[in-house]
């Protein structure tokens, strides 16, 4: 959606509003505040008021509403914007570690720091302090035996210098907070009089592994806990934090000024969170004084929203202080009207969430007050406002008025496919030349049933230049005259008869009567037809004897966005008269000789120097994959496992394609040497390792990765959903990451654009599309040296990457697939 698109949309629909009944309801606006609030009860007549602002919601709760900000992205209409919203603001930068030191290593308070605390204390408004101790953005030469040593690495966070010993650290922590302390107080008053804006302070960040590393505890392997030899520096940090900012500088008639929180990501994912509970009970158990506990929510559509109802609650036992800390909401690319509907109601449960956890929540914190300003508005407009400060669905949501949310649209994507015609196979056929239907290789959509229930239905889509082909599965058992599909594309409308077929002269179509309904696959115009773009589709099947109908969205239209070839591939069952592949990253397994083999190809982030390419097998519910990587320089010392050297694989169950991560979605790490996995979001950590079984290798030019995946209930013919990704670390940095499948670099937080692998029973039945199987290890016949080669495939299995077929994948979660025929 444009600029000015959005704009139209606000004035057009005037906050449309919502649904009549509201969801079991915590707190937040009701039709019957709606006069206190400014708002007609009618929910119409333009965008709502709110004179209370987002503090307004959450302060009579004991919550802080804070934003965090930096005063020289402040001009007049966003400092009132700030004033009117929020309570309390948080520095992005200028307190953290590297903002209070000049080039020459001296200690001093910043203009960005002292700016900020000024406004603050000139406006009422609180600071939460961010951050004293943290392994990112400071400096490296605080790390080093000597300062001036010339650091010839310049990644962040990894130095080539000989490391401080633990007492070095020890003081230069403590004399750092108790700096940061005194020039703070100097400046501004002792903590806790009316002059000192700080109420409380993320002492310690982001301590806490995304892998569990059995060498450091489940800890990342910072430059912190290099020099002290483990964990100890958190507790050090919050001992110094206290005696400074709650003793030595606090004023006189103030107890315990200074809230001092620990902080961390990606708390909402079950494994992280885990190590990160499991570090505060050793700090409970240490009598470290810490106060509460920070959960930065940096989160997605494609996260459940639940998942941070389970953070919170979680946590709730350890009887501390917890916090939202950076929270924003990525709708993903491009950003659509649905999307941001859908981001509106994700606010909304979010406020929901903060009702029902409010007497442990201290502060609730959005990371940024505009698009414009996100660090995150390249993954699709993340916070409450656009940068023309018109406040979006988002601030609607997050300030609880449910009522006067825009309506929900359906949203979806469509894969191009040129070769998805009205001739190509329906589900269930007979394979041509061993293929499969290109409509069966991902799950089909519900339609929304008539309110009878008699008709019904499900759909899929694909798109070329030009033109977008649908397949409609009708349920309508009284076939009659009047029946029909009608097909809405943008501002157009095609109407196909059952009996009758289209009546525009431009629409091509097929009808295959089956039991209970029909099948419908039509090829219609679509001007807008451009990889990236957004249109408008909606999909009705309608009765012509009962005038019922059952359609995908409510509104005229939804909106589908129009990606990249679906990528697709096969793989064969081991023979009965093979060993299925040991997992021990040793590649000369016989099995994998008639394994087919993919390329990672897709650059999907940095300048990766590494290449790699993957191999399959299944036998007895367990998917095989072998991943061969190619690598002058193999590194395994960043902290993050997704920094270092490895291998990912993810698999979707079922081929669901879901745009959440669900417990049979997987993200697995394996690290080069074998030595560290992790997962992504999912299942518990404990339930993800049990269905996987991994080993590693570093070999001569690469390394070699192995893994032994279950898939449950698997049988040949069936469909998976995988893709396979390499990440390339060089002096202790991730330079780049190829993928196989999908080319947007979202596979962490959802399925959609996983390519497909089909199981088979044997080689084959390995297809080559438009023409004959081509197996791996036949010997065929080499062409002549002057015969004509340009149409020839690859002489190895690899010609099914090339395969691109599409479909329609729904986005929201919550619609029916049917796998049946009725033919």
């Amino acid at each position: 959606m444009t600029k000015e698109d959005y704009e139209r949309y606000l004035h057009d629909n005037g906050w449309r509003q919502g649904r009549e009944t509201s969801r079991n309801r915590i707190g937040g606006r009701r039709r019957g505040d709606a006069a206190a609030a400014g708002v007609r009860p009618d929910g119409h007549g333009g965008r709502p008021d709110y004179p209370g602002g987002i503090k307004g919601e959450y302060n009579p709760l004991g919550i802080n509403a804070g934003v965090a900000i930096e005063t020289d992205t402040l001009n007049q209409d966003k400092e009132k914007a700030l004033v009117e919203n929020f309570n309390q603001i948080t520095p992005e930068n200028s307190l953290k570690p590297e903002g209070w030191y000049d080039d020459q290593h001296n200690f001093r308070m910043s203009g960005d720091a002292r700016n900020l605390l000024t406004f603050a204390s000139e406006n009422g408004i609180k600071v939460y302090g961010h951050v004293l101790v943290w392994h990112s953005q400071t400096p490296d030469w605080f790390f080093q035996a000597d300062e001036w040593c010339h650091d010839t690495n310049d990644n962040p966070g990894v130095t080539s210098c000989p490391l401080a010993d633990k007492p070095t650290m020890q003081e230069r922590q403590r004399r750092h907070i108790e700096n940061v302390a005194k020039a703070i107080s100097d400046e501004f008053g002792k903590f806790g009089s009316p002059t000192n804006p700080v109420v409380a302070f993320d002492v310690v960040n982001e301590t806490v592994n995304d892998g569990d590393d059995p060498d450091t505890n489940g800890m990342r392997n910072s430059l912190w806990y290099q020099t002290y030899g483990g964990e100890d520096y958190i507790y050090d940090a919050f001992r110094n934090a206290n005696t400074y900012l709650n003793d030595v500088y606090a004023a006189d008639d103030a107890e315990h000024p200074v809230t001092l929180f620990i902080n961390d990501y990606s708390t909402e994912q079950a494994g992280k969170r885990s190590r990160y509970k499991a570090l505060l009970e050793r700090m409970i158990q240490q009598g470290v004084p810490f106060d509460g506990i920070g959960h930065q929510f940096h989160v997605s559509l494609t996260t459940a929203s639940s998942n941070l109802d389970d953070a919170l609650t979680d946590m709730s036992s350890l009887d501390k202080k917890q916090a939202i800390t950076e929270l924003d909401v990525a709708t993903g690319t491009p950003v659509t009207e649905a999307k941001l509907i859908e981001q509106g109601r994700y606010y909304y449960d979010v406020n929901q969430i903060i009702y029902r956890h409010a007497d442990q929540l201290f502060s609730v914190s959005v990371w940024g007050l505009s698009d414009d300003q996100s660090w995150r508005n390249k993954e699709g407009a993340p916070l409450l406002f656009d940068e023309n400060l018109n406040r979006k669905p988002a601030y609607v949501g997050y300030i609880g008025d449910e009522d006067n949310l825009p309506e929900s649209m359906k949203s979806a994507i469509v894969f191009k496919d040129p070769s998805a015609t009205v001739d190509s196979p329906l589900p269930g056929t007979e394979p041509r030349n061993g293929a499969s239907s290109p409509w069966e290789r991902l799950p089909l959509i519900g339609l929304n049933a008539s309110e009878d229930g008699t008709v019904a239905g499900t759909f899929n889509a694909y798109w070329n230049v030009g033109t977008l082909t649908v397949y409609v599965d009708a349920v309508d058992a009284t076939k009659s005259d009047g029946d029909s599909v009608t097909v809405r594309v943008g501002d157009a409308e095609y109407v196909i008869g059952r009996s009758s077929g289209p009546a525009a002269a431009d629409v091509a179509s097929k009808v295959v009567e089956g039991d209970g309904g029909y099948e419908l696959v039509v090829t219609m115009p679509c001007p807008d037809a451009v990889e990236n773009a957004a249109v408008g589709l909606n999909v009705i099947v309608k009765d012509g004897d009962s005038g019922q109908a059952a359609a995908w969205d409510t509104n005229p239209t939804g909106t589908v966005t129009l990606v990249e070839p679906l990528s697709y591939t096969e793989t064969v069952q081991v023979p009965s008269d093979v060993e299925a592949p040991k997992i021990d990253a040793d590649a000369s397994d016989a099995a994998w000789d008639d394994a087919v083999e993919v390329a990672l190809d897709k650059v999907t982030s940095g300048t990766p120097e590494a290449t790699a390419t993957a191999k399959t097998l299944w036998s007895d519910g367990k998917l095989y994959v072998l991943v061969k990587v190619n690598d002058a320089d193999v590194d395994l010392t960043n902290s993050n496992p997704y920094e270092k050297d490895s291998v990912e694989v993810f698999i979707d169950r079922g081929n669901t394609k879901s745009g959440q991560y669900t417990d049979d979605i997987q993200q697995i790490r394996v690290s080069a040497d074998g030595r560290e996995l992790s997962f992504g979001a999912g299942a518990a950590e404990d339930v993800q390792k049990s269905r996987v079984r991994t080993a590693g290798r570093v070999v001569d030019g690469g390394y070699v990765v192995e893994m032994a995946i279950d898939l449950g209930e698997a049988a040949a013919g069936t469909f998976e959903g995988v893709d396979f990704q390499i990440n390339d670390a060089k002096k202790g940095a991730r330079i780049g990451i190829r993928n196989w499948a999908d080319p947007t670099g979202a596979g962490y937080q959802t399925a959609s654009h996983w390519g497909v692998l089909r199981l088979l029973s044997d080689s084959s039945e390995i297809e080559i599309p438009g023409g004959d199987a081509e197996k791996p290890g036949d010997e065929k016949p080499q062409p002549s040296d002057d015969a004509d080669n340009d149409d020839k495939m690859p002489q190895t299995g690899s010609a099914v990457i090339g395969v691109a077929v599409v479909a329609l994948l729904l986005v929201a979660a919550g619609c029916g697939l049917v796998i049946a025929r009725r033919r």
